[in-house]
């Protein structure tokens, strides 16, 4: 039905105003009148331009101002009343792939990308009047309503590419709820993936890029092996997405210096670690692999560390010369603090707690040990039965909390046995219940004992000290430091942290506590408190199964409902485009008049 279905107004009580602009004319019954005057010389006067009169009434001169300022103020009037157009037809949806994957180069020597992009936009016809695009990542999301094909085509220019891989479960979703949405006359998909059959009904899928060979590093991850040590261990994963057989080649740099090389020979399909033992302390570690191929994201990872420093330990004790020993560990500082004495803000200067016969008011924002937890406490909820004398019935062979211990050597005295915890998970088993638990709360490790391992007595007790530092080792992070955030992932920001500056530069004003999800780029993100103090956080694309760029698993989209399309209505403002008729003729009127000047008035003398 022409250009629009029906023509309505949001608030036609404003159309009353339309009795303003006739007032108009009252400002052009006044009239300059000109007076005659005796004077020695008008010279003065002409060039003052004095001597005028007014007088109201009579019959109005109606200059082309006056309907100029008439049309400009029933303009205002009907732009209150805030008109609208209805159209009806049905949009097209529009679906972007713009995933980490699509950074991949094809063998015409475009990106997926750029080649996706070309194919949507000749199959773009000149009559979708609009279309409605949506891009895949970090998740998929709407950018935006467009009129017009030349709109969309602008559009498909601004999407830009992100390294952080798709969710499929997300972009099935939105391809099925697309589907299932009758109002939509097409919806088309740009993707490497491909839709598997049967395809949904009005769904195109465009899909490009042939299978690439590609050589990736999965993960990149630093750990400190042991307290004291001077380097740290490095360990990368390699990946052979090719049909024969590679060696692969790691080169690892600290702070701009070359720190480590390795090579593997990696069977095709198969995923391999390749280790760097003693790597020097530095703040920002890179690996690159090679050679190099046409997907360069995987080729690249960072970790982040620093020189090892000493660990520092708060014990809160009744009995304090019980850690006194703690300090014979080479690297470790201890503050100790009676259980009547202890604030929660003493723990903003350690890296582990540990509370021995006691337990804090709430739960500490640092990993802790809890040595023989009282009972009763409403933190924690420990359920405990006393026993004069503890007996070890099990352990498991392969933790990072047993390893290297021979508990048939321990000696265990009186202590407590817990029953069953919560959010803790057993770790040691004795006869009347677990004698260890561990969990983890609020983004934060913990570990409770029914028995005391202090003092820390070295090889005095041998057993018992390696449970110790295997436990301390545990709380501080050894063995789990490095990269482990990924590209697209949320993340909680530190408390204190005021700014954060991506990877490229730009800078995000933030909050101690919110989640940041601007992630989607990989690189060093340096967060920054509020004193200037800064750290550095490593994002990998870090995901082996985009890296596999020789298979892309077929999307399995549900079909939607078979039932003929059914036009949308589409409500259209109107308003934007008066104000902009009224600045127009706002700045036209001004032009016309002050370049034309005011004539002069006549005057009359002797």
């Amino acid at each position: 039905m022409g250009w629009f279905d029906a023509f309505g107004l949001l608030y036609p009580a404003a159309l009353y105003l339309l009795a303003i602009p006739p007032l108009l004319v009252i400002a052009y019954l006044a009239r300059e009148r000109p007076r005659r005057a005796v004077v020695s010389s008008v010279i003065a006067f002409r060039a003052l331009r004095a001597m005028r009169g007014e007088r109201f009434g009579g019959r109005p001169r109606l200059q082309w101002t006056f309907f100029l300022e008439l049309l400009i103020l029933g303009l205002a009037v009907l732009a209150v009343a805030a008109p609208y157009v209805l159209r009806k037809g049905n949009p097209t949806a529009l679906v972007i792939d713009n995933s980490a994957a699509m950074q991949a180069q094809t063998s015409s020597g475009r990106s997926r990308f750029e080649s996706v992009c070309e194919k949507i936009t000749a199959a773009l016809s000149s009559n979708d009047s609009e279309t409605v695009l949506y891009v895949t990542a970090p998740q998929p999301h709407e950018v935006g309503l467009f009129h017009g094909a030349a709109a969309t085509k602008a559009a498909i220019g601004q999407v830009l590419l992100t390294d952080a891989p798709d969710d499929t479960a997300a972009l099935i979703g939105l391809l099925a709820q697309l589907s299932a949405d009758r109002h939509l006359g097409r919806i088309i998909f740009g993707s490497y993936r491909p839709i598997a059959a049967p395809v949904p009904a009005r769904i195109e899928p465009i899909t490009v890029g042939e299978p690439v060979a590609n050589y990736a590093i999965g993960s990149f991850v630093l750990s400190r092996e042991s307290f004291g040590a001077a380097t740290l261990h490095g360990r990368a994963t390699v990946a052979n997405f090719s049909r024969s057989a590679q060696p692969l080649t790691v080169t690892v740099t600290a702070d701009g210096k070359t720190a480590g090389r390795a090579e593997a020979r990696v069977e095709a399909g198969e995923v391999t670690a390749v280790d760097f033992p003693n790597l020097a302390p530095a703040t920002l570690y890179r690996a690159q692999l090679e050679p190099g191929d046409g997907f360069p994201l995987d080729n690249i990872a960072f970790a982040t560390g620093s020189a090892v420093r000493g660990l520092s330990i708060l014990l809160v004790s009744p009995t304090p010369a019980d850690g006194a020993n703690l300090r014979s560990i080479p690297g470790v500082s201890l503050t100790t603090v009676p259980p009547g004495s202890y604030s929660p803000t003493e723990l903003a200067a350690a890296d582990l707690a540990i509370f021995e016969y006691a337990v804090p008011k709430e739960i500490p924002a640092v990993n802790s040990l809890l040595v023989m937890p009282p009972p009763g406490d409403p933190i924690f909820n420990f359920s405990l039965r006393t026993s004069p004398r503890l007996d070890l019935t099990g352990w498991p062979p392969i933790d990072p909390l047993t390893d290297g211990v021979n508990f048939h050597l321990f000696n265990l005295r009186s202590g407590e046995y817990f029953g069953v915890h919560p959010w803790m998970q057993p770790v040691m088993d004795g006869a009347g219940g677990a004698l260890m638990l561990a969990g983890n709360r609020q983004g934060h490790r913990f570990i409770a004992t029914g028995f005391n391992p202090l003092p820390y007595l070295g090889r005095a007790n041998l057993p018992m000290s390696i449970l110790t530092l295997n436990m301390l080792g545990y709380l501080a992070g050894f063995g789990a430091q490095g990269t482990d955030l990924r590209t697209g992932e949320s993340w909680i920001i530190p408390a204190g942290v005021k700014e954060i500056v991506l990877p490229s530069g730009r800078k995000e004003r933030v909050h101690g506590g919110e989640t940041f999800s601007s992630a989607s780029s990989q690189g060093i993100y340096t967060l920054i408190a509020a004193g200037g103090t800064k750290t550095l956080r490593a994002v990998n694309l870090a995901d082996l199964a985009t890296s596999d760029l020789e298979n892309a698993p077929p999307l399995k989209v549900e079909a939607g409902s078979a039932a003929a399309s059914e036009q949308a209505v589409v409500r259209m403002s109107l308003t934007p485009y008066l104000l902009a008729a009224i600045i127009l003729l706002l700045v036209l009127e001004s032009l016309l008049v002050y370049s034309r000047g005011r004539p002069a008035m006549p005057l009359a003398g002797r």
